[in-house]
């Protein structure tokens, strides 16, 4: 390489960390966000089965817990960051009946909730416990306004089938609703259902483009985050008794 053409790699490089660092830098704290009324969830649907002799179980949101990570890509990814994003608001029912074809879970996740780069929830996935304060806030404000829109799109979705209960592991029909599109994939899972406990746990790997999402980037697309977004879930749901009313 030439030394102009040298100077020209080492400027290249120079603007695209300044462009990182401009991403990452601290801002003030994002104001509280106003999430929309929460969907609401087909009861009748759950109260109906019941009363038939299906048995209903409550997602227990303090023990249930989805994990997301998110890759690095472009040419210059070694300049960016890995991300874990973490949920531990996940809502919903699940309905489990002497036939598979009737069995089902509507399940849904509060967006601007999303927990970025807690260091337990890095350290999962090999990573770098700690990242700076200032990155994290800076990808969650990416995050939240450039690339989900929660404050339009507040709500992820879920509504599962099950597919095959009598693979093993089962696999479940899964269609989610993000930032208006649908996308419905295959998941096995591991699934263990007791008369007053289910509990539901495996991966899955989906696109920023499945849901027309566009991944951040920044230097011109030399540093952006991947297409794909790879998911842990474990889901712990509890017994309930839904009422005749």
């Amino acid at each position: 390489m030439n030394s102009h053409a040298q100077s020209c790699w080492l400027r290249l490089l120079v603007c695209a960390q300044l462009t990182l660092l401009a991403a990452c830098a601290q801002q003030p704290p994002a104001p509280a966000r106003d999430v929309a009324v929460s969907p609401s969830l087909p009861e009748m649907i759950y109260r109906d089965a019941a009363r038939n002799g299906a048995a209903v179980y409550r997602v227990d949101t303090q023990r249930s817990l989805v994990l997301i990570h998110v890759g690095r890509a472009g040419v210059m990814q070694n300049l960016g960051h890995e991300h874990v994003i973490a949920s531990q608001d996940l809502d919903g029912l699940v309905l489990v009946s002497d036939d598979p074809a009737t069995s089902r879970a509507d399940l849904r996740l509060p967006l601007p909730s999303l927990i970025v780069d807690q260091a337990e929830f890095r350290i999962l996935f090999g990573l770098e416990a700690e990242v700076p304060a200032s990155a994290a806030e800076g990808t969650t404000r990416n995050m939240q306004d450039k690339v989900l829109e929660s404050a339009a799109y507040p709500w992820l979705d879920v509504g599962v089938q099950f597919a095959s209960v009598h693979d093993r592991p089962p696999s479940f029909s899964v269609s989610i609703t993000l930032h208006g599109t649908s996308f419905e994939y295959v998941v096995p899972v591991q699934l263990e259902i007791r008369p007053e406990q289910l509990t539901a746990a495996g991966r899955m790997s989906v696109r920023h483009s499945d849901f027309g999402l566009t991944p951040f980037s920044a230097a011109g697309g030399l540093v952006r985050v991947a297409d794909e977004i790879n998911l842990e879930f474990e889901i712990v749901a509890t017994r309930i008794k839904m009422g005749s009313e």
